[in-house]
């Protein structure tokens, strides 16, 4: 291939003529063509309308702030594809057909430029001599990327067929299009050269240069006839193409796109990741309904995202609750949500009263109860989402609408929410008894005694009452006490975080619980927080900071949230760092490690666990097949802890099980709620050689006393 300066032509001659064998460059095609492309391009933009019309009809939400950080999302999560080539067989598939379709867009603009501007105002054609053969070489090799994408798709859809994958028929027309799309892109070409008897340039379109041989058995006439019928194709499936992205399954192509621009911002930051929406106590007092009970409750982006699902099937198939045989799919909540609102709101837009409005219930109807409340909170779905499609708030929505307007729960998570509005904690235990655990001899003090702290140990329900984990407390305590670190408890006036009463869909519940914190965070200046349970150090990092600046406290003045939140892990991974404590006992134990999904997906803390396992002498360390952020939820968020499990199979056994095959004699974990529910898994399951712990008692028997 050579370039082409050395074939001994004009380099003006080293191009291809506009509207080859279609009536030139003035023909009356050029204007058919231009018919065309107007539909194409009024359908698109009349379908994309007619989704926003339907999405405004939701409640007003803020999502164009910031568009510096949204164009960076795009660019991070649709150009660079973030998320979608964390998976190696679809990532790559997925790439091809993007990347090559960029590419072909990018070849298109140049010629749309030639044909419609500098050349019909200039005379300048610019697509010549070493341009003309890069592009060239451009626009096959990214045909041929976009056939070998297409190849892997069919061959993942009809052939392994993965069961996240539900096949529709638009999926099979939008494959079959796009093929359509290339194989006359190239036929095109191909018989062009061959009618042109082969120019020595047009080697720099392999593709078409050598299936030009095949099309040089045709008699000029027949190739001719060939030719046309063939570049037609090509026109009116990209035109199709062109007319559709904007609807259906290749409607992700823009609607996805935008879903990333208006994407939740929060969750690009681990200090943000995951918040939940807090309503405003203002709106008590004048709301008539809280919650989502119909689909146009919802805000104008969470219905965007029921439009951007392109149905892959990632959120699923990371799931606990799915892959424990729960009815929750959140793939298929999202397009019931969809079916929902395309059924409802054209029917709202239309209607004077939207009180006489009658269509499929949300709840119950489209979206079971069993769905939503099986909902662990886990946010794998979120994680893994291509999209950035915000499950989780959806279903805590329709769990408020059923707690706050109907009382209709679970019984047990019923009687936790009356245990936390008489005692501030989910056991029933007096609140009196909350510091009752402290042993005396630690010499730690209550806030209310001393309040000259370097932290204030959060202690939580779940250490404040349950015997188990009442030793982790006390062996972090310990730690910190040999480290040289000073903590205080807030004992009796501490109350529960609010984390299962917020995530069980109990709003007024949890504004009461964490006003009373925040008031006495401020009480004792609190500026720096340790707790030793994820969930507690979620809420309080998190939700606690956005409800300050809209609640009040008894008196009706403002709250404030003017401090710092760490979890234990942080703290003795620095402890251990900076030489305070020094681990010196040997483990000599294989240990595994179970990322909280708290901990983990929400805040991001992946390594200090590991670090400080690591650092224990004797310790053998081995990950379960599902680490970091692919990790598998223990069962017991959501407020899950607080409700039996009746269907499938128990989460917690699931898990329990990947620690097992690790082949692991010691299961670490930095969470009360995993610590329960994996050390229910063992018994449960009657494994003999395996033991679990929190990582503060693994360095708690390691560290020199």
């Amino acid at each position: 291939m050579k370039f082409a300066g050395s074939y001994g032509v004009p380099l003006e001659e080293i191009s291809r003529e506009s509207f080859f064998n279609i009536g030139g460059p003035h023909g009356f095609m050029r204007w058919g063509l231009y018919i065309f492309m107007f539909i194409a391009f009024f359908y698109l933009a009349y379908t994309v309308i007619q989704r926003v019309l339907v999405w405004r009809k939701g409640q007003p939400e803020l999502r164009t702030d910031y568009p510096e950080k949204r164009i960076l999302a795009v660019f991070k999560y649709v150009i660079l594809q973030a998320k979608i080539l964390r998976e190696s067989f679809a990532g790559i598939m997925h790439a091809a057909l993007f990347f090559g379709f960029v590419a072909l867009a990018g070849v298109t603009f140049f010629i749309f430029i030639k044909d419609d501007f500098t050349e019909l105002f200039f005379h300048w054609n610019f697509i010549t001599g070493n341009f003309y053969l890069i592009w060239s070489l451009v626009a096959d090799l990214a045909g041929a990327v976009v056939l070998v994408g297409l190849g892997m798709a069919v061959y993942r859809r009809y052939v392994t067929k993965p069961t996240r994958l539900d096949t529709k028929p638009i999926d099979t027309f939008a494959l079959v299009l796009i093929f359509i799309i290339i194989i006359s892109g190239f036929t095109s070409e191909a018989m062009r050269i061959a009618m042109q008897n082969f120019p020595e340039w047009e080697v720099w379109s392999p593709f078409g240069y050598v299936l030009a041989y095949f099309f040089s058995l045709f008699s000029d006439s027949t190739l001719r006839v060939m030719h046309q019928f063939s570049w037609w194709i090509h026109m009116l499936g990209a035109f199709i193409f062109i007319g559709l992205v904007g609807s259906d399954k290749l409607g992700h192509v823009v609607i996805s796109s935008l879903n990333v621009y208006y994407g939740n911002l929060n969750n690009e930051s681990a200090q943000t990741k995951y918040t939940l929406n807090v309503i405003d106590p203002a709106v008590f007092e004048v709301a008539e309904s809280f919650g989502v009970s119909k689909v146009e409750e919802y805000t104008w982006k969470q219905l965007m995202d029921s439009d951007a699902c392109t149905r892959c099937g990632r959120c699923q198939d990371n799931c606990p609750a799915w892959l424990t045989e729960k009815p929750l799919s959140p793939k298929k909540l999202v397009n019931d949500i969809k079916a929902n609102m395309d059924e409802r709101i054209p029917k709202l837009r239309l209607a004077e009263d939207p009180a006489t409005v009658e269509t499929t219930p949300l709840i119950e109807g489209s979206v079971l109860a069993d769905e939503f409340w099986s909902c662990t909170n886990c946010s794998a779905c979120q994680e893994a989402c291509p999209v950035n499609i915000e499950h989780v708030q959806k279903m805590i929505d329709l769990r408020r609408y059923k707690v706050l307007m109907e009382g209709d729960m679970a019984p047990e998570l019923q009687t936790s929410f009356m245990n936390l509005e008489n005692n501030f904690n989910p056991y029933g235990f007096a609140f009196g008894e909350r510091g009752a655990w402290l042993p005396a001899d630690l010499g730690v003090k209550t806030m209310a005694e001393d309040s000259q702290v370097d932290y204030l140990y959060f202690v939580g329900s779940a250490a404040s009452y349950d015997k188990r984990n009442q030793k982790v407390a006390t062996a972090f305590l310990k730690i910190l006490q040999k480290a040289g670190v000073k903590a205080g408890i807030l004992g009796a006036e501490e109350a529960d975080s609010g984390d299962a009463a917020l995530r069980g869909g109990n709003e007024y519940l949890f504004h009461a619980l964490a006003t009373q914190n925040l008031e006495n965070f401020k009480a004792y200046g609190v500026k720096k927080i340790v707790c030793t349970c994820p969930h507690d150090y979620n809420v309080i990092k998190k939700e606690y900071k956005k409800f300050a600046k809209v609640g009040k406290n008894a008196e009706g003045g403002p709250l404030e949230a003017n401090y710092e939140v760490y979890h234990h892990t942080e703290v003795i991974n620095e402890l251990i760092k900076s030489g305070k404590i020094k681990l010196v006992n040997a483990l000599n134990e294989t240990v595994t490690y179970h990322d909280s999904c708290f901990l983990g997906r929400y805040n991001e803390i992946y390594e200090a666990p590991r670090e400080i396992l690591k650092a224990i002498p004797g310790v053998n360390f081995v990950e379960m097949s599902r680490n970091h952020r692919t990790s598998f939820c223990c069962g017991a968020g959501g407020a899950r802890m607080f409700i039996e499990e009746h269907l499938g199979t128990r989460i917690n056994q699931f898990r329990t099980k990947d620690a097992q095959s690790t082949g692991a004699t010691k299961v670490c974990t930095a969470c009360p709620f995993c610590m329960t529910m994996l050390s229910d898994g063992i018994t449960e399951l009657d494994i003999q050689n395996m033991e679990n712990y929190d990582i503060a008692e693994y360095v708690f028997n390691a560290m020199e006393k």
